[in-house]
């Protein structure tokens, strides 16, 4: 995830799709010297890659210390050091990597960064609404009964709170030893204690098997799994489907819990690097039903 760090406080920052920088109280990076201008400048992700750019300040923005003519756009390198009206202040960019998905809570300034790709609002402890990346590279929200695509810097209302979206375009990066292929290419190999207390799961992409660190939520997938085995005679369609409700009584667990444990299950594959990994757990719209999003899908007993 990009990141910053400011010259001489040496203060780290995270960094979402765009950061002010000025004198202004509103700024993302606040540096208070009469030099600098209230909005003197601003970093952000575009096209794959960091872009600071002068907003016309009075007293200059200067990289490598070079002085930008106002307006002007660089792209920026890791370790390129910035500074802003002639004053010893600004910041290194540490990281160059790409910015989380994130969202910025309209009233407090608070940030929700995603984790493996999914962003759940107002917290992880209760995902009411969870953006992610689709296959395509469309974000998308999705709530109890719809999903729809979401903008970056579009207001979302979660349970009267308002969060701003800050979502990085083109980001869909795999990790090291991540498969690095599309969801719907790949299978779920399941192996089941005959006891049921313990699950392994792994993610098999053409020859190789990636074993998941175990989780109580693979439960929760090998149930989806077994509903679709379930009916293997079933149009693709039609294949799988359960009630919401239905799946909390056979689990023995509430709502709440339920959507926790979607959000986990989808953070752990999406930290694989798996395009589209949100749809391991598919919602049908416009009803309470889910299903597994793997066609692909062995159980065995050990």
């Amino acid at each position: 995830m990009g990141a910053l760090e400011e010259i001489e406080a040496g203060r780290r920052r995270s960094l979402g799709t765009r950061c002010l920088i000025g004198r202004h109280a509103s700024c993302d990076l606040r540096l208070d010297d009469a030099r600098i201008s209230g909005e003197h400048a601003l970093l952000r992700w575009i096209d794959g890659r960091w872009e600071l750019r002068d907003l016309g300040s009075r007293n200059g923005t200067f990289v490598g210390g070079r002085r930008l003519s106002a307006g002007e756009r660089v792209a920026l390198e890791q370790g390129a050091a910035v500074t802003l009206g002639g004053t010893p202040l600004g910041f290194v960019l540490v990281d160059a990597s790409c910015p989380r998905a994130c969202a910025r809570h309209a009233t407090t300034g608070e940030i929700r960064a995603a984790e493996g790709g999914v962003l759940a609002l107002p917290s992880e402890a209760e995902p009411e609404v969870t953006i992610y990346e689709d296959a395509a590279g469309r974000w998308m929200a999705e709530r109890e009964h719809a999903t729809e695509p979401v903008a970056d810097d579009e207001l979302v209302v979660v349970g009267g709170e308002g969060f701003r979206l800050e979502l990085p375009s083109g980001t869909s990066a795999t990790v090291e030893n991540a498969a690095g292929v599309a969801l719907d290419a790949v299978a779920l190999r399941f192996a089941v204690s005959r006891d049921e207390e313990h699950v392994e799961l792994a993610v098999v992409a053409g020859d190789r098997a990636i074993p998941l660190a175990p989780r109580s939520y693979h439960y929760l997938l090998l149930t989806l799994a077994r509903l679709w085995l379930a009916e293997e005679g079933a149009p693709p369609r039609d294949r799988g489907w359960v009630d919401r409700k239905t799946l909390c009584r056979m689990l023995a667990i509430d709502e709440l819990k339920l959507n926790v444990d979607i959000c986990r299950a989808r953070k752990q594959l999406g930290a694989l690097g798996i395009h589209g990994a949100a749809a391991i757990v598919a919602r049908r719209p416009g009803t309470g039903q889910i299903r597994i999003g793997v066609e692909r899908i062995t159980v065995t007993s050990t």
